[in-house]
């Protein structure tokens, strides 16, 4: 899928057969910034006239995915989205469900003209966000205020919350049981979780990969949502302990800069009251909200060190490990909620 010299060709052959049109390719280029799947961008013209920029979206070959996701799920999920017009997103347009047309399984999307939050905010002095803040906590509201029902049967639903957060909790120990060596803490933070779980929100879409380079921002300045691969229904507050983790690795944080007007925000966009949304619930899915990445990079590890992967991505992230484990370790020290 990223060979420019080849794909042309077949993402002409491919859109001419599903469009009933000929299309042209009059460029291709290789995107940087997916961590886990294969992006690309092309130049398309139709025979009509029309003329349009479109994103690839692909799996790696064997081995080289940093984490394993499912297209299919994902471009059912896009689907859902786009029908019932939940949230400001790019429209996914094709699907090759096989990789028999394209190389590799792959979704066709939209191209958003913009530039990615993470690039506004890198540009800011620190401390001085300005509206971006509020703009991030009001889109984080939009993605919490889809109705479950617009995704259908896309994604699994929990049947109650008691039980989804139980499971989401034991994560941990499933992480430890998995991977290839004994892991102690994981366990011990599992138990902290279970003895000091927070009052229950309902349940709603979570995005699972919440962050500025995941927000395009148009000309205009409001804002599309991308990378919907991890995407389930749960806890929304994951999307804020996730925000605030990768943040604080990453940066520059626009929670912790002020996270007492950051909650009040998402409670005002929201409707949750101050007992559900708090610091202290923010420590707590500070902890909870990353261990399905956490659990697939450690995943990842464990095959590189048997020799079953060899992926640049897996060396760059394995960092992650450490800083997630201080992150966890450091949200076991909270007051009881």
């Amino acid at each position: 899928m990223i060979d420019p010299n080849v794909m042309p060709g077949k993402l002409a052959a491919f859109l001419s057969e599903h469009e009933g049109q000929r299309a042209t390719i009059t460029a291709y280029e290789p995107m940087s910034g997916g961590y886990s799947r294969l992006m690309a961008k092309a130049s398309v013209s139709w025979a009509d006239g029309r003329s349009e920029h479109l994103v690839l979206r692909g799996d790696p070959p064997p081995g080289r995915a940093m984490m394993e996701t499912d297209r299919a799920t994902e471009w059912a999920l896009l689907s859902a989205l786009g029908r019932a017009e939940s949230i400001s997103m790019p429209q996914a347009r094709y699907f090759d469900a096989t990789g028999d047309e394209l190389g590799t399984k792959c979704i066709v999307l939209d191209f958003v003209e913009g530039r990615s939050l993470q690039s506004h905010i890198n540009e800011c002095e620190p401390g001085e966000y300005g509206r971006h803040t509020f703009d991030l906590v009001d889109t984080m509201a939009k993605v919490h205020s889809i109705d479950p029902d617009d995704v259908g049967n896309a994604i699994a639903r929990p049947n109650d919350w008691s039980t989804y957060l139980s499971g989401l909790i034991d994560r941990f120990r499933q992480a430890d049981r998995a991977h290839a060596e004994s892991n102690p803490f994981l366990r011990y933070v599992a138990e902290w979780l279970d003895a000091n779980k927070p009052a229950p929100l309902p349940l709603r879409v979570v995005h699972s990969d919440f962050q500025p380079a995941n927000i395009m921002v148009t000309a205009d300045g409001s804002h599309q949502v991308i990378d919907w691969e991890l995407t389930h229904i749960g806890d929304p507050r994951e999307d804020i302990g996730y925000y605030a983790v990768y943040s604080a690795a990453s940066g520059p944080s626009l929670i912790m800069n002020d996270p007492v007007a950051f909650l009040a925000r998402y409670r005002e966009k929201t409707g949750f009251g101050e007992d559900t949304v708090n610091l202290a619930t923010l420590g707590f899915f500070s902890s909870l909200a990353a261990i399905s990445v956490y659990a697939q990079i450690l995943a990842g590890a464990a095959a590189m060190s048997n020799g079953h992967n060899s992926g640049i991505m897996t060396t760059y992230t394995l960092n992650a490990l450490t800083v997630g484990h201080a992150n966890f370790m450091g949200g076991c020290v909270a007051p009881t909620i």
